[in-house]
């Protein structure tokens, strides 16, 4: 209306534009529904932005208690139209894996267990660390024990090639569903190698109880006997624990035998001849 500024009267263009002549006089005047809930718009933008973790209830309950009387419809309709719900983080997707029993292979090399466990390292900085365990599943044998401070898919598999070259391919290797373990470096790897991943079900370490038992072991007999100064020194006395847990140690489940002695015994039983 104000646009065509005094082309024709005000009855003639309300008549064209089709709007009562009460309704442009009350816009004139100021009354514009539009703009009714601007005071409850900016009182919304200005809470939510201050206390950024409060929903809907907690901001609307707050207001009614300054003193303000709009109902929740009112409210809620302007909080939908700024969009101010709470931001949440969504989930991520349960994975669903088969139970697999645990049952130890008959041949030495057949299968593997991996598993990581955290530990501080206690220096000047208390650098967090990840320790590395992979385990013959049926000599019971630390194949490789390593700790570093971030590891990823990629470096996981450099290990797990390191192993091979001298222990030659198992048939599987059994693991949880931890980011390392589920990524598609690993499972391409694993393709590639023609060996089968084992995951076993989330929430559940029982079902891969023989790794749980050897970090439990080093956890006993090392880390918490120990104070560490450095991933360096942290590292050099993992070795010398699996030379002790691998040539010295007895180990029930294989006769009190050492996992060494247990496959010089039992040079018969390998899965594949070892390089």
């Amino acid at each position: 209306m104000d646009a065509l500024g005094e082309k024709g009267s005000i009855r003639r263009r309300c008549s064209i534009l089709g709007i009562r002549r009460q309704t442009y006089h009350s816009r004139k005047a100021g009354k514009r529904p539009e703009r009714r809930n601007d005071v409850l718009r900016q009182m919304l933008r200005d809470l939510s932005a201050q206390y950024v973790a409060w929903g809907f209830w907690m901001i609307f309950h707050f207001i009614r208690n300054q003193g303000f009387t709009w109902n929740h419809k009112r409210v809620y309709a302007v909080w939908k139209e700024e969009n101010l719900h709470l931001r949440k983080v969504p989930s991520r997707p349960k994975i669903r894996r088969e139970y697999v029993d645990l049952i130890a292979p008959n041949q030495i090399n057949e299968g593997w267990a991996m598993d990581f466990l955290s530990e501080w390292v206690v220096g000047a900085q208390e650098q967090t660390v990840r320790i590395i365990n992979i385990m013959d599943e049926c000599s019971r044998r630390a194949l490789w024990t390593q700790a570093h401070a971030s590891i990823t898919g990629s470096a996981l598999v450099g290990i797990l090639d390191r192993v091979i070259e001298w222990r030659s391919k198992p048939a599987y290797i059994r693991c949880d569903n931890g980011p390392e373990f589920i990524c598609d470096a690993l499972k391409e790897w694993a393709k590639k190698q023609g060996i089968e991943l084992r995951y076993i079900q989330p929430g559940k370490p029982t079902q891969n109880g023989l790794i749980e038992r050897l970090n439990g072991t080093l956890r006993t007999e090392c880390l918490n006997l120990e104070w560490f100064a450095s991933i360096e020194d942290l590292d050099y006395k993992l070795q010398q624990w699996s030379m002790v847990y691998n040539r010295k140690r007895p180990h029930s489940a294989i006769k009190y035998m050492t996992p060494a002695q247990y496959e010089d015994k039992n040079p018969l039983l390998y899965f594949k001849v070892v390089a």
